[in-house]
């Protein structure tokens, strides 16, 4: 992808810091689970209190559109975890309030949410997105407005450094980046004796791009060979051309770096053009409703994510999370615990909310345990040090297999 010139960006930064931008329109607030104000906004709060004493942590995600089920999951999770954070007594003593507005999954969006919770709510710290097109800009604004962001499963390097390597000092992350899981994906797929591969990349996904670049070095680099290398764009709903392409080049594996609904319809696409290969995926592909809308087309394809529910302790708030909200089990609401139980940590680490003291314990990070696993904070990136979960589509399901590192 192109990427905009020096001046470009400061520029841009600078009109979203200042919030020149248009905002995201009223918030609505409620004691038990997110409302959705039209499709810009929502705002919830897990505090028993609403004054000045309480401490406000942001989200930011998609809680309308098409991914809104992810979005939704994390809040739930935050506000869940909130609650129990409260009843024992809050943190620092006080009571905690979880702020949600609505990013619609849109770059400008979310960058106008987190100006807002920045500078009308006054967050101490934000939560979110899952999304690195809406994290990589919200974290040149966070190195103006200097509050901390946690980005979920928002994977791409850029979300932490910028294109030069330097650091965006406010910027953090709770997944592992696509440098990791591209490589040791296509290091796993190498270790089943398996050759020859091919790629479809959506261009206009910084998280595909990203993705699709070092699971091919990582696959080329270990013998392998990339028969057929293909893109198409975000938006796109024939693939028939690619797949074409792809499946005269008879490929043993193709790797689909997308997000699981542009999953689904791909795979069922290739498989009416007769591709009998196996598809391979990443944490894109992490929904619980990919193997029903694929319909079968994904039977026997492998993807690698976060450990997900396969732990007793996730699997227990799981059951927690599904008697309370009465909705389907979403990943990203171990997010939303793990941010959430991240930044207590590190207030309690600081004994204080000053936005930098926060910054600066999240940076010092040498363990933190959470339900999606252990952590460590490299401070020179901000990324996570993690192990990679290995998962098999089996009908319905999505099989844990084993951890690879």
């Amino acid at each position: 992808m192109k990427k905009l010139t020096r001046i470009a960006v400061t520029l841009l930064v600078l009109l979203l810091s200042l919030g020149i931008v248009a905002g995201c329109g009223a918030a609505t607030t409620t004691t038990t689970a997110a409302t959705t104000a039209g499709t810009t906004t929502a705002a919830t709060t897990a505090a028993t209190t609403t004054n000045s004493e309480t401490i406000k942590i942001g989200y930011v995600s998609a809680l309308s559109g098409d991914t809104a089920l992810w979005g939704q999951a994390g809040l739930n999770g935050m506000l869940m975890t909130a609650e129990k954070i409260n009843a024992a007594g809050g943190i620092l003593g006080r009571q905690v309030e979880v702020i949600g507005l609505d990013g619609r999954g849109d770059a400008q969006d979310s960058v106008n949410a987190y100006n807002k919770l920045v500078d009308e709510y006054k967050v101490v710290a934000v939560v979110g997105t899952n999304f690195s097109s809406c994290n990589i800009p919200i974290a040149a604004v966070a190195d103006v407005k200097k509050v901390p962001v946690i980005a979920t499963a928002a994977s791409n390097e850029l979300v932490t450094v910028d294109e030069n390597g330097n650091l965006h000092p406010y910027s953090f992350r709770l997944c592992f980046i696509d440098s990791f899981q591209g490589s040791k994906m296509a290091q796993y797929i190498l270790s089943k004796g398996i050759k020859k591969a091919a790629i479809l990349t959506n261009i206009g996904d910084s998280y595909s791009v990203g993705v699709s670049q070092f699971t091919v070095e990582a696959f080329e680099a270990g013998g392998g060979t990339i028969v057929a290398s293909e893109e198409a764009n975000t938006g796109d709903n024939d693939f028939r051309a690619q797949l074409s392409k792809i499946a005269n080049a008879d490929p043993e594996v193709l790797f689909i770096p997308w997000i699981y609904n542009d999953v689904a319809l791909i795979s069922k696409q290739a498989r009416e053009l007769g591709l009998e290969c196996q598809f391979v995926g990443f944490d894109g592909w992490d929904s619980m409703e990919l193997p029903t809308l694929a319909e079968g087309s994904l039977e026997g394809a492998l993807f690698c994510s976060r450990p997900g529910f396969n732990t007793p302790e996730a699997k227990a708030y799981g059951e927690e999370y599904k008697a309370k909200y009465n909705i389907a089990l979403e990943g990203e609401c171990l997010f939303g615990n793990d941010g959430i139980l991240w930044l207590k940590q590190a207030i309690e680490q600081a004994g204080s909310t000053d936005p930098t003291a926060i910054r600066d314990a999240l940076e010092n990070t040498t363990s933190f345990k959470g339900l999606i696993g252990e952590m460590s904070v490299d401070p020179k990136t901000h990324n996570p040090q993690r192990e990679l979960a290995i998962f098999e589509i089996k009908g319905t399901e999505e099989v844990f297999l084993e951890m690879y590192n």
